[in-house]
């Protein structure tokens, strides 16, 4: 993590965050992250699993969106910082995406089996007793958690299960 001039660590470090704890926060904005047709997942060709399987492969290419909404996100952080009395504010440059703990995507929810791997419930168009419950049939997750929305659909296949 940077420190901007801070001590990183030891005693001069324990120092100024005992000086300054009660007076620092840091911002963050969650932007979206769109699905682009430079972006794709397929299996390696040439890496394998321990038990000797393809891994996936994230394939992505530049982007315009992710970029310009962290800038600007971090324009108005810095805004909204300095209107509440902030003497110091410090943006640091995002180009995006970014590996994200909120990982979406991979199985197309829609009806053509051609372009999509689950129909509009969430079974697999290959293996019609087969709901995929997660976040790959999310194309985006917005600029919000998807963990609330991932249970929706869930909930969604299962009711579609049990009155099927």
């Amino acid at each position: 993590m940077p420190t901007f001039g801070r001590p990183a660590w030891g005693s001069r470090w324990k120092s100024f965050v005992k000086e300054n704890a009660g007076r620092w926060i840091s911002c963050y904005a969650q932007c979206n992250s769109l699905p682009y047709e430079n972006t794709w997942l397929d299996l390696d060709p040439e890496f394998k699993d321990k038990l000797g399987d393809p891994v996936i492969r994230i394939t992505s290419g530049p982007k315009e969106n992710e970029p310009r909404a962290s800038a600007h996100a971090a324009t108005k952080g810095e805004q909204w910082l300095r209107a509440a009395g902030a003497i110091e504010v410090v943006k640091i440059p995002h180009t995006g995406p970014i590996l994200s703990t909120h990982a979406v995507g991979g199985t197309r929810m829609g009806d053509n089996p051609e372009t999509n791997v689950t129909d509009k419930w969430g079974f697999s168009h290959e293996v019609p007793n087969l709901g995929i419950l997660g976040g790959s049939v999310l194309g985006i997750h917005g600029a919000r958690n998807p963990t609330e929305t991932i249970q929706a659909l869930a909930w969604r296949t299962a009711d579609h299960l049990l009155k099927n």
